[in-house]
């Protein structure tokens, strides 16, 4: 299956960037790429009815999605990995007979929702 990539959502990535420069402490390009789910709303916006028929349900969406918070941030805030690189990263686990998992990276939604 290969995902369309969408066009690159230029305006959800300035306010992460805007969140990001008022935020201090621990935690703050996490708290700002996940704030709203904004970015996941997005994708899968352009996603859901691809992902649906590989069994992927929303909540399964933001597990996998939030075990790449790194390539979210990265793409948002440190601008090292372009919209496309990050999102064929996405298509790669999001693609069946992928194992999805909850555990792996820190700071992902699921750290929030505890």
């Amino acid at each position: 299956m290969a995902l369309p990539i969408p066009p690159e959502p230029r305006d959800i990535k300035d306010r992460i960037v805007k969140r990001r420069s008022v935020c201090t402490g621990p935690g703050c390009d996490s708290f700002s790429v996940w704030f709203g789910n904004e970015v996941a709303r997005y994708l899968w916006e352009h996603w859901s009815r691809e992902l649906a028929r590989i069994g992927i349900n929303w909540q399964k969406f933001l597990s996998i999605l939030s075990n790449h918070t790194q390539e979210l941030i990265d793409w948002a805030i440190r601008n090292t990995l372009a919209w496309s690189d990050l999102i064929r990263i996405l298509a790669n686990d999001l693609s069946p007979g992928t194992e999805v998992t909850t555990t792996g990276r820190k700071g992902g939604i699921l750290d929030y929702l505890g």
